[in-house]
């Protein structure tokens, strides 16, 4: 083997040794080539008021019979998010040829998720923003075009009542917490929350000061972490 050769083999060897210790978080239960594949345009993605960064991900999943999350597409960050960016997320659907679920469902709906590669932890938390003329749920040989808001942690606004288990009184909005949410009562919020009847869970907690919780009766707050 000529010198030339030899280094050439040992580049391709650190290329791909490389290439595997920067394995991506999230695997798609489809391989080779999409079925009737579906293109979600991501013109902007953020964590906590920040912009996604290099080597974080977006995934996209859909709910299958068993009521499970399979992912079914994926996109790596490979620079930093900026106002003139966007990234094209390709979705698999369905194979009807195949026994198991390996795509998404026309008419479900796009769930997301962010992969914090600087904490290495999955963020559920996202709130979309849909460009209107564009689909907003799974649709074969579709396009949608989603404005992503992530978030490290759910955090209290009271901007309906008190009540902790009313959905309108966190940024949600549609959900809240269970043990694998984070919870932040912040300091501006001027109506604390108060933890009625039934129990509540919550995978950490953080009361910002001059914050408070409160628990009514034999009403019990479970915090996991």
């Amino acid at each position: 083997m000529t010198n030339l050769n030899y280094c050439l083999t040992l580049l391709t060897l650190g290329l791909l040794l490389n290439l595997q210790t920067q394995a991506q978080h999230f695997q798609t239960v489809w391989s080779n080539n999409p079925y009737m594949p579906m293109s979600i345009i991501v013109d902007s993605a953020f964590l906590d008021s920040i912009y996604l960064q290099l080597n974080d991900e977006i995934a996209v999943f859909d709910t299958n019979a068993s009521g499970n999350k399979i992912c079914v597409g994926v996109i790596v960050i490979e620079s930093t998010f900026a106002p003139d960016t966007n990234y094209v997320i390709t979705a698999s659907a369905d194979d009807p040829t195949t026994p198991e679920q390996d795509g998404f469902i026309d008419g479900h709906e796009i769930i997301y998720r962010f992969w914090d590669t600087s904490y290495a932890e999955e963020v559920t938390l996202i709130k979309k923003n849909y460009k209107p003329g564009f689909d907003i749920n799974y649709q074969s040989l579709g396009t949608a075009v989603a404005a992503l808001e992530g978030f490290s942690a759910m955090i209290w606004t009271g901007t309906a009542d008190s009540n902790w288990h009313n959905t309108a009184n966190w940024n949600m909005n549609s959900i809240i917490p269970d043990s694998t949410i984070r919870v932040l009562i912040p300091a501006w919020c001027t109506v604390s929350p108060v933890i009625y009847n039934a129990d509540a869970d919550c995978k950490t907690l953080k009361i910002e000061q001059g914050s408070c919780l409160k628990t009514s009766g034999s009403a019990q707050l479970q915090v996991y972490e």
